[in-house]
């Protein structure tokens, strides 16, 4: 059964444990209990993880999230390298760019960022655990068009029409596909909430505000109506900053 985010969001109560997975074309995410096991237990390959947690652990625990969180930041990092690596080096090698050096961070506000001057491009590795491949693949154009246009200007977004369409040759959906990636760039709640949750100064915060003991979602929906009168939902940390 496919992983349901509103579900998750309305139960999950500030810690990471077997109620959390991820389910994107690109990378799944597990977590299940496991008999007569002493320490977490990895499981992984190629754009699927799975963590085995002893049956007895209290995962509301600080010193369990603690090294659920140390143990998700080193596996997250390695399928993120190795996805954006191969992605980023189909794309370059499309428009004739060789070489290109990838690495992902823990850290920043940002998706992704480039140094065209070094053949760099450094991307967020939280993002694969809410980006689809095409939200995925339309990062690396945006970091990839800096290589020609450095600043954001009307040359830099035509150059990354020019980029992204040209991997996906459907021609009759061009605007749809660029408007539908843009509007739901506002719906990654997990990406927010799982990059400061995998700081170690982030989950400290998360503890010391008392929601994981008051038993309040950390993430509540809110449903909005547009002009045309769809519901578009928007996710809010309850009461709690980072």
């Amino acid at each position: 059964m496919a992983f349901d985010s509103e579900k998750w969001a309305l139960s999950f109560y500030g810690v990471v444990d077997e109620r959390f997975a991820v389910e994107t074309d690109l990378f799944k995410l597990h977590i299940h209990r496991k008999r007569d096991l002493k320490k977490l237990q990895v499981e992984r390959s190629f754009g699927k993880l799975d963590i085995y947690i002893p049956n007895e652990w209290d995962m509301e625990k600080y010193c369990n999230q603690e090294k659920m969180r140390k143990l998700m930041v080193t596996e997250i990092e390695w399928q993120a390298l190795n996805i954006y690596h191969q992605r980023t080096n189909q794309i370059a090698s499309r428009i004739g760019l060789k070489n290109i050096e990838v690495s992902v961070m823990n850290k920043g506000k940002c998706y992704g960022w480039c140094n065209y001057l070094a053949n760099h491009v450094c991307y967020n590795m939280w993002t694969i655990c809410s980006f689809q491949s095409q939200h995925v693949d339309l990062l690396i154009s945006h970091e990839l068009s800096h290589f020609y246009v450095h600043s954001h200007s009307k040359r830099f977004w035509s150059k990354l029409d020019e980029i992204y369409f040209s991997i996906y040759d459907d021609e009759g959906c061009k605007e749809d596909v660029m408007l539908k990636l843009t509007k739901e760039e506002d719906l990654y709640h997990m990406y927010y909430y799982l990059k400061n949750w995998g700081r170690s100064s982030g989950l400290k915060r998360i503890y010391k505000s008392g929601l994981v003991k008051d038993k309040s979602p950390l993430i509540r929906p809110i449903y909005i109506k547009n002009k045309k009168g769809d519901i578009i939902v928007r996710w809010y940390l309850r009461n709690f900053l980072f």
